[in-house]
């Protein structure tokens, strides 16, 4: 991949590199060395960046031909190398002056080069039915930029600082499900967080979503569910029950009544809005979520404010050839960008090794090494029942990890089988 730069462009890059380190440090993470056009070029940027790197300073000529050699081809004469960095040193100074002109100009023809590399390396992706990578390196080389938002001083803006910090969260708080839990975050998570429900099979990881869900909706929030497992029908019904208090059995029978309470819980809530989205099980990405994103902003008007994953191990990594543990961190990382990205509330569920099905509470134990799939998250709560506990529709919440209130602490729940509704209840004996 080469830069359009002329020969008088890329040596004043190279002039610029050579002899300020803040213009270097600027473009460091843009410039590779394959991108100037001769070779020469490119080994004088590496001996560059390979001074800087060891010893944080600027490289005198002398040291820089000799670091050269590192990177030189045995046919190149040596001599040639001090032909060209004399030219170099004879660039017109000004260029110094014009320090914004080619970091802009670097910036553009940065993401020139990045996307015609994925361009490129898409075609073997492309022939292994790859595509989820393709996606992937297409995306990275749109998001190749010079940030130029370097935070705030930390002295200097303190009472804006908290007033800032108010104003978020004052309008963009999501309450829990349950009481306990939203009082100890302060009204609840926030935009940008990604949060996890950890359970075995068949402990109630769906029900509690879509009382989340519910709960959002309650919040004037819009809604979107994905659903990688049950039929967009089945997980509307769960709603059904959850919003009007009618039993999924009598749902059917009761279709007038169902109507008539949803029409009234819409005009209670006039903002909270509900999307229902099923993608084939083992088939989805991170980046068929991110298109179905935009694709409902764009046609249907709809920007959800929460985003809710049933479940993450049913999703497919963007990247192939890792191993389980990797995969599931993996896809973890890409749900909680989605959140960043998107500036959205992001809940997904996940599933417990083995012997979590055995022990009566829940922890970061019961991951072993998918401990990583919660690293990444802001929240996380098991979901724990015995089979006593079951018979008696109760179960236990027990917060896993909390980055902004407390944590390690259970909140007893009763749970309504015919209507799926969960509620805070009081305690009841309990034992770690």
């Amino acid at each position: 991949m080469k830069y359009d730069f002329s020969d008088d462009i890329q040596r004043g890059i190279l002039f610029l590199s050579k002899y300020s380190r803040d213009f270097y440090l600027q473009i460091s993470s843009l410039v590779r060395p394959e991108y100037f056009e001769y070779p020469i070029h490119s080994n004088i940027y590496r001996a560059v960046s390979k001074y800087y790197e060891q010893y944080k300073s600027i490289p005198k000529d002398l040291h820089l031909l000799e670091s050269v050699k590192d990177f030189q081809s045995s046919n190149e004469d040596h001599s040639d190398y001090s032909d060209e960095v004399y030219k170099i040193n004879s660039m017109d100074a000004s260029c110094i002056g014009h320090t914004e002109f080619f970091l802009d100009l670097i910036e553009t023809f940065a993401q020139k080069a990045a996307m015609r590399e994925a361009i490129t390396n898409s075609i073997g992706l492309l022939k292994d039915d790859r595509i989820g990578e393709i996606e992937e390196l297409v995306r990275e080389a749109l998001c190749i930029n010079r940030n130029v938002d370097l935070g705030h001083t930390y002295f200097s803006d303190v009472i804006e600082r908290f007033e800032r910090s108010f104003q978020e969260n004052s309008g963009n708080r999501h309450p829990t499900v349950f009481d306990t839990l939203t009082k100890e975050l302060e009204g609840g998570l926030g935009n940008k967080e990604l949060a996890m429900v950890v359970a075995p099979p068949g402990v109630g990881k769906s029900l509690y979503l879509v009382n989340q869900g519910v709960k959002a909706l309650m919040n004037n929030k819009k809604v979107l569910y994905i659903s990688l497992e049950m039929s967009e029908d089945r997980i509307a019904s769960r709603f059904d029950s959850v919003m009007t208090l009618i039993p999924q059995k009598k749902l059917k029978d009761s279709l007038n009544l169902l109507q008539k309470r949803l029409e009234l819980f819409s005009t209670n809530f006039p903002e909270g809005q509900l999307m229902i989205k099923e993608f084939p099980t083992g088939l989805a990405n991170i980046n068929d979520i991110r298109s179905l994103l935009v694709q409902l902003e764009n046609y249907e008007e709809f920007k959800p404010d929460v985003v809710l994953i049933d479940y993450l191990e049913l999703l497919r990594p963007t990247r192939e050839g890792m191993a389980e543990y990797q995969a599931q961190q993996r896809i973890s990382e890409e749900l909680r960008g989605i959140a960043v990205e998107c500036d959205v509330l992001v809940w997904t569920a996940t599933q417990t090794n083995r012997q979590g099905r055995s022990v009566k509470l829940i922890t970061d134990s019961e991951l072993a090494d998918a401990y990583g799939k919660i690293r990444t998250c802001d929240y996380a709560i098991s979901l724990n029942q015995t089979e006593e506990e079951f018979d008696d529709g109760v179960m236990r919440c027990y917060v896993m990890k909390s980055r902004n209130g407390k944590q390690r602490f259970v909140v007893p729940l009763s749970l309504d089988y015919t209507t799926l509704t969960m509620s805070e209840c009081d305690p009841y004996e309990t034992a770690e």
